[in-house]
């Protein structure tokens, strides 16, 4: 039913959707390089947050034209005064810095036919998972597209141990096979997704089990794309930031696919990256015109230099590794840092200058 995004956002009306998306535009922009409406939506909801206007975002999903009030729940809060309820949290654990608040949608494909009430009652079902205990969410299931969809605004410090949210990949994968249980158990055939499956199909079972183990060379260099993929402008740009991180990208116009050579000389393909579709030459194109549209909307100065921090993170992540064996592997520096306690090391580090990580996660 549902498939999480921490990273980059993806269309896929067909199966049920819950995502955090990175690229911002305007909410009056309702066509933006063929993204459907409700992406677009999305993406309006996002730049609220990464703005710091959490209590309009909040609003905005309540609106009164895109739901109701039986189709408004506060989870750990009341629909009525839940922002004023999440900042009061985030007093009292002292946690009002870093990113406020995180928004996800449950989406369901448009061939179920699904009863509004029934779509926000699975979708309610949904954060009785585990790993949203304790959490204050509003959740808004919206009825005025073609699909219905629930919309989710997260407090990210946790109301009773008043720790920030975080979520791993192991967890992601956990969340979206509890997802397809729940579409079983109501017998939604339409908005199942894949799991393990559709990994498997962009990596071999031996690379699936290094990625596991944290050393897969496809892994790490997924994670590189994706990073230069935020901080690029344009294909030159792109390549310029790849090489800076020591690889070396083969993108010509008369062939289909980019290659990408690794610093240690193996070579992939963009549709070896999963999911394929998000890393052809026109996804990628397009991510890097919504990013000048997106740096061009703010000031010019400050997101440059935001941009050039996060990139000069990663180089001194990869500088230390280099330097300390002992604290990773010097191969896989961006997984080591996804994970480890060097990331803390290097959150503290860079507290006030540039991007904040935990805004990013």
């Amino acid at each position: 039913m549902a498939i999480l995004k921490f990273i980059n956002g993806r269309n896929e009306k067909k199966a049920g959707l819950i995502r955090a998306i990175d690229y911002i535009i305007d909410e009056n922009k309702t066509e933006a390089f063929n993204l459907k409406e409700d992406d677009v939506e999305s993406l309006f909801i996002d730049q609220l947050i990464e703005n710091n206007k959490g209590n309009r975002a909040i609003n905005y999903i309540t609106k009164d034209e895109k739901t109701s009030i039986n189709l408004t729940t506060g989870i750990n809060c009341s629909p009525e005064s839940a922002f004023e309820e999440m900042m009061i949290t985030k007093k009292m654990f002292n946690k009002e810095g870093g990113r406020q608040f995180i928004h996800f949608t449950h989406s369901y494909s448009d061939k179920e036919k699904i009863d509004p009430a029934l779509a926000h009652e699975i979708s309610l079902k949904l954060i009785e998972h585990p790993r949203f205990k304790n959490f204050q969410i509003i959740a808004a299931t919206h009825v005025d597209k073609d699909h219905i969809h629930t919309h989710f605004v997260l407090n990210t410090v946790n109301a009773e141990t008043g720790k920030k949210w975080r979520q791993s990949r192991k967890e992601l994968e956990e969340l979206k096979e509890y997802s397809n249980e729940l579409c079983k158990e109501y017998g939604l055939k339409h908005s199942i997704v894949e799991t393990k499956k559709e990994i498997s199909n962009s990596i071999t079972s031996g690379e699936y089990r290094a990625k596991k183990e944290g050393r897969s060379w496809k892994y790490e260099l997924w994670l590189t794309v994706n990073e230069c993929i935020k901080i690029s402008m344009s294909k030159d740009d792109f390549i310029k930031n790849m090489n800076d991180l020591g690889y070396q990208v083969r993108w010509v116009d008369n062939r289909k696919n980019i290659t990408f050579i690794l610093p240690n000389g193996r070579k992939c393909n963009n549709d070896k990256l999963h999911p394929p579709k998000s890393f052809t030459k026109e996804a990628l194109l397009k991510k890097f015109e919504l990013n000048k549209q997106f740096i061009e909307k703010k000031d010019t100065i400050r997101v440059e230099r935001q941009i050039e921090d996060r990139k000069n993170l990663i180089l001194e992540t990869i500088r230390i590794l280099s330097d300390n064996p002992s604290e990773g592997d010097k191969n896989y520096p961006l997984t080591y840092l996804e994970g480890q306690a060097l990331k803390e090391k290097m959150i503290e580090q860079e507290k006030g200058q540039g991007l904040d990580w935990e805004r990013e996660m």
